[in-house]
């Protein structure tokens, strides 16, 4: 599916790895648009606590925004307020927590003025969780930061999720058929699941009586008889980390080619994989590089693509879909 591990902070299980996308782009298949990570803008964060998703809904009801001033602070960056686009909350958070000198810095989610019986039946589950690590939403403010939530491309597919690889059929997150565009709507990709897993299923089930294609696995000399010459769990965090100041909510031209050139080194710390861990890894700096690259290759900034360096939209060059294949990247 996902590839939100890439990411130091993410909502998205430890499964979500680009093992899909990393796997298909080595068996010659073409992917798309991985430029286009979205970032949920609220996320609990607290050390001990997972970065557990708190819904735009919470912010429907009348939850604010504040700084750590305590002022509320969306009304600066967008007329909606906290009703605004996701880009757009998470990259106002991100600027509001680049204003402090706090060597930790959040925002909050302030729930306390609304009725506290409505907002318990309203959001049980949400309620229930932060209660677990001691935030009664009630009557405290909610540590939040933006996370990496959703890849929008993926392997490319036609719309009944075959790939550019005879046999090679993808579905899901793991698939790029074009639909979310840019920048997801909310809750779309269940959709995506359910209509397009159906679909690749019907075409695989008569695809199987024809003769099968064969992928070549990876080489002998990608597995090793021995321990990383880095431990994996360094390799992980360099890499995600990397990824979150590079490659995250707000890019430009000098980081996005620091990730690209340190992606690259990293490499041979993750080349000859043994354990799954191991493998997850490779996986993750085979996907990190390619949004790297993808994202340095669009020269422009469209929905959950941001760069400083080139902030509006660009029409005439990029309204089309990125496609690397190759080691080999064109837009068309």
């Amino acid at each position: 599916g996902g590839m939100g591990q890439l990411y130091l902070n993410t909502t998205n299980p430890s499964v979500a790895t680009g093992d899909g996308v990393a796997m298909a782009y080595r068996a010659g298949a073409e992917v798309t648009d991985l430029e286009f990570i979205q970032f949920h803008p609220t996320a609990l964060y607290l050390k001990k606590a997972p970065r557990f998703l708190l819904s735009e809904a919470l912010r429907g009801e009348g939850a604010y925004l504040r700084n750590m001033e305590m002022s509320r602070f969306m009304a600066k960056y967008h007329l909606m307020a906290e009703l605004a686009p996701r880009d757009v909350v998470a990259r106002a958070i991100m600027h509001e927590l680049g204003r402090v000198r706090a060597k930790d810095p959040v925002v909050y989610l302030d729930l306390t003025h609304l009725d506290e019986s409505h907002v318990r039946r309203r959001f049980p589950r949400i309620y229930k969780t932060c209660m677990q690590y001691n935030v009664d939403i009630t009557t405290e403010l909610i540590p939040i930061r933006p996370a990496a939530h959703y890849a929008m491309g993926g392997v490319r597919t036609d719309l009944d999720g075959r790939s550019s690889l005879p046999g090679l059929y993808a579905a899901g997150e793991a698939a790029g058929t074009g639909v979310h565009g840019a920048n997801r709507l909310a809750s779309n990709s269940l959709l995506e699941g359910l209509v397009f897993g159906a679909r690749a299923g019907k075409k695989m089930r008569n695809e199987l009586k024809a003769p099968a294609a064969r992928v070549a696995g990876l080489p002998p000399a990608a597995y090793s008889n021995g321990p990383l010459s880095v431990p994996v769990d360094a390799s992980i965090n360099e890499l995600q980390t990397l990824m979150w100041n590079q490659v995250g909510i707000v890019r430009n031209a000098n980081g996005l080619k620091e990730a690209v050139e340190r992606l690259k080194h990293i490499e041979p710390q993750v080349a000859r994989p043994h354990s799954r861990r191991e493998f997850e890894a490779r996986n993750l700096q085979i996907a990190g590089l390619l949004v790297a690259q993808s994202a340095l290759a669009r020269e422009e900034s469209r929905g959950a693509h941001y760069r400083t360096d080139f902030p509006d939209h660009n029409d005439v060059k990029f309204r089309k879909h990125s496609v690397v294949q190759a080691e080999k990247i064109r837009f068309e």
